[in-house]
């Protein structure tokens, strides 16, 4: 007779109706520096972002730069990305990229543009080990990337004139794994990450077997591995400021048939000179307006890059420009 009505009050305690604060969700830091690289229990966040990259060159193979004449390409991606807290210490994420392209010549009077989904994230990050005071947070972070976007540029019969738009995805899957650990001291906070990239080969229609006129051949790139280190600092009330440095190294890429029996990659043809590192490095700044709403803005500068085996893949073969990012993110 008791017990029904004892149920009732715990569990209106432990719910929250509309947009209520949730009682069941973790602490959550008000300030970046405080936070750890987990999201944390009950806390969803949707965030949106704007990146803009006008190139108006590339590398050489010697890793040089390199001025186009009259060229210019110009890669944005226009983001949407999704973070659950589904345990303290634990947190599924899922990032979904679309991408406006465009590549103009004055001197050839050609101009060519493309808009299309890009290739989605989503991935697991599992805490280690976290300490509150001050912030330690050491993450396993395993991701997969799904080879979801246009992967046709068109017939390549009759010339590049005959391209009228533009690849988008690789048409191969990658997965993905990452140590990453932030510590913080007083107002700063610095964050490393390293990883290895392992890239599958997949049938895609971009590669053309210019004998036999077959086209969707399989394709691998290199796999990678990658290593990068932020510097924060919370200089004043909800600003934070940062810099940070990529560095990427990737092993040589393969192509051939679509045949091949039950391991396909055995039978394909390195591609000489595909191997290679690159080099960027940048900063930006973070408002913490409220715990639910961060704005940010940040600048990305290539130092030292490749040459242009695959484009216009930019993800696996970037062009020489810097790169304007702005993201708002909302949590509740």
């Amino acid at each position: 007779m008791w017990l029904l009505p004892l149920l009732s009050v715990v569990t209106t305690d432990a719910l929250a109706a509309g947009f209520q604060i949730k009682t069941m969700r973790a602490p959550f830091a008000a300030v970046e520096v405080e936070r750890p690289l987990v999201l944390g229990k009950g806390w969803l966040e949707v965030s949106l972002g704007y990146d803009h990259k006008l190139a108006d060159g590339a590398w050489s193979a010697e890793g040089e730069a390199v001025q186009w004449e009259s060229a210019r390409w110009l890669y944005t991606t226009e983001r949407i990305g999704i973070r659950y807290g589904i345990t303290r210490d634990a947190e599924l994420y899922w990032d979904v990229p679309f991408h406006y392209v465009n590549l103009s010549n004055e001197a050839l009077g050609t101009d060519t543009s493309a808009f299309g989904l890009g290739e989605p994230r989503f991935g697991w990050r599992l805490q280690l080990f976290r300490r509150q005071v001050p912030t330690t947070s050491l993450v396993m972070d395993l991701q997969y990337k799904m080879p979801a976007g246009a992967e046709s540029p068109g017939s390549y019969v009759g010339g590049p004139n005959t391209v009228s738009t533009f690849t988008m995805s690789s048409g191969q899957s990658d997965l993905a794994g990452y140590l990453r650990f932030k510590q913080q001291v007083g107002p700063l906070a610095g964050t490393f990450s390293a990883g290895y990239v392992h890239r599958f080969s997949g049938v895609s229609q971009f590669v053309v077997d210019a004998e036999t006129y077959q086209f969707a051949g399989r394709f691998k790139p290199g796999s990678e591995v990658r290593a990068e280190a932020e510097v924060l600092a919370q200089v004043v009330g909800p600003l934070a400021v940062y810099g940070d440095a990529t560095v990427r190294r990737w092993f040589e890429g393969a192509v051939g048939t679509t045949s091949g029996g039950f391991y396909a990659d055995a039978n394909l043809d390195p591609i000489p000179g595909t191997d290679g590192w690159s080099l960027d490095a940048g900063g930006g700044v973070i408002v913490n307006v409220t715990r639910g709403v961060d704005v940010g803005a940040s600048v990305s500068v290539p130092l030292r890059g490749e040459d242009l085996a695959y484009f216009p893949l930019e993800d696996i073969s970037a062009t020489r420009g810097n790169t304007y990012s702005a993201t708002l993110e909302l949590r509740y």
